[in-house]
């Protein structure tokens, strides 16, 4: 597990470090319209890329756990989620395009949305959940980090004015795909793994099996992305740009405890099936020590908000600060809340509770920011982000409690009896 979080830890310094990396040069060599146009082209590939991963990420990386003894049935399961999400990908094109074309404010740059479309296809292609489910991450790395340093590299040397900007979406488009290529090479030669033809019932099997965990991110993007979507429709690319770049910031500081989150879920999830004290056990040890780091790190983003926008944006530091103390609170929320919610939630059969509580979220936020936006243009957005998630974080730990799930509250009972068993042992 160890070596599947140093693994997973390099992948998300990469996917977190390169667009910090690029987003200085990007947003001086670019200009913030352009640099905004960008990320809202992003943002809406974004919800393609949530339709293509459905629920497979988790759903598939569960089931390829529990059966990673048996060749015959892990090929039935990769087989399945690779024909199901390349039919979703599919559907996600054929979507964009009439987007795209009908809509005048968008097909007017359509070579932007289509180029950031390539994304989609590059992580259809990737098996991320196989080398999961198999907790073989160490091959994710190696190929993560070699693409991403090609990328880093062609926008430095291909990006040189504001002319080039249709470029960037192209590049890193690229990247993905050849990632996405290479791993599903790697998966193919390296693991014992077939692609067959699966049956009509074992599609459905999977299809179904993802279904909740598929609206429960759909559910999450409407309170990420859908902020940028919202300020690129009621106010300007400059706008998306400021906000886009202060959310980029924190996200990486947010994404360090994503590396944990995925190495420990499928090993909670065979605690899960074994002994429920255990698993919980486990798990409030965890929320301890990723609170902590995650508040600290809160708490270095709120008093350096000045520093950070200067170094990131130059000129335009001003307008970004708002958004990045706004948002500083979000590693510390969103860290709780995963573990809430993915750990404990998912591995547990509460699904259904948990994509309740996301919609009920998204709802929230497309309501708030709508209400603020026009105001507050990038802040309003900003205000409702933390609004939104601080909703999740709470909601998801009362539901926990409802169901006897709280693991301090196992944790506590379980020291309480091991004092009660050794007073009884002296006496």
């Amino acid at each position: 597990m160890l070596d599947n979080f140093f693994s997973l830890s390099v992948v998300q310094f990469a996917n977190y470090l390169a667009p910090l990396i690029t987003l200085p040069y990007l947003f001086r060599v670019l200009g913030p319209s352009k640099y905004g146009l960008i990320e809202f082209a992003r943002a809406i590939s974004v919800y393609f890329l949530m339709l293509t991963d459905y629920g497979f990420s988790l759903s598939a990386t569960r089931a390829i756990s529990v059966h990673r003894d048996d060749p015959r049935k892990v090929s039935e399961i990769f087989s399945s989620v690779l024909l199901l999400k390349f039919l979703l990908v599919v559907l996600s094109f054929i979507t964009l395009s009439l987007i795209v074309f009908s809509a005048s404010r968008l097909r007017a740059e359509w070579p932007v949305y289509f180029l950031s479309f390539g994304s989609v296809i590059g992580m259809w292609l990737f098996p991320v959940w196989l080398f999961q489910g198999l907790e073989r991450m160490r091959h994710i790395a190696t190929l993560n980090v070699t693409a991403k340093l090609l990328v880093i590299v062609a926008i430095f040397v291909f990006i040189r004015d504001e002319a080039d900007y249709v470029y960037v979406p192209l590049l890193q488009s690229a990247g993905t795909i050849v990632i996405g290529a290479a791993g599903l090479a790697v998966a193919l030669l390296s693991f014992p793994v077939r692609f067959q033809f699966p049956a009509l019932h074992v599609l459905k099997h999977e299809f179904v099996d993802g279904w909740h965990l598929f609206i429960s991110k759909m559910a999450t993007t409407l309170y990420t992305t859908t902020n940028i979507v919202i300020l690129g429709w009621f106010t300007n690319d400059s706008f998306v740009a400021y906000y886009a770049a202060g959310d980029k910031i924190v996200r990486a500081v947010q994404g360090l405890q994503i590396p944990l989150s995925q190495a420990i879920f499928p090993h909670i999830g065979k605690l899960a099936t074994q002994s429920k004290e255990a698993a919980l056990a486990y798990t409030a040890r965890v929320t301890k020590i990723v609170g902590v780091a995650m508040l600290l790190l809160s708490i270095g983003l709120l008093l350096g908000a000045p520093h950070i926008a200067r170094v990131v944006l130059g000129q335009q530091s001003q307008a970004g600060v708002p958004v990045i103390r706004i948002l500083s609170f979000l590693p510390f929320l969103i860290g709780l809340s995963s573990i809430f919610g993915i750990q404990v939630m998912v591995n547990f059969g509460l699904q259904k509770v948990m994509t309740k509580i996301l919609t009920a979220a998204g709802v929230l936020n497309i309501v708030a920011a709508l209400f603020l936006v026009t105001p507050f243009q990038h802040i309003g957005v900003s205000l409702a982000a933390l609004a939104t998630e601080t909703f999740v974080t709470v909601a998801l730990f009362i539901a926990l409690r409802r169901n006897n799930l709280d693991m301090f509250r196992v944790r506590i009972a379980a020291a309480s009896d091991k004092g009660v068993d050794s007073r009884e042992a002296a006496t």
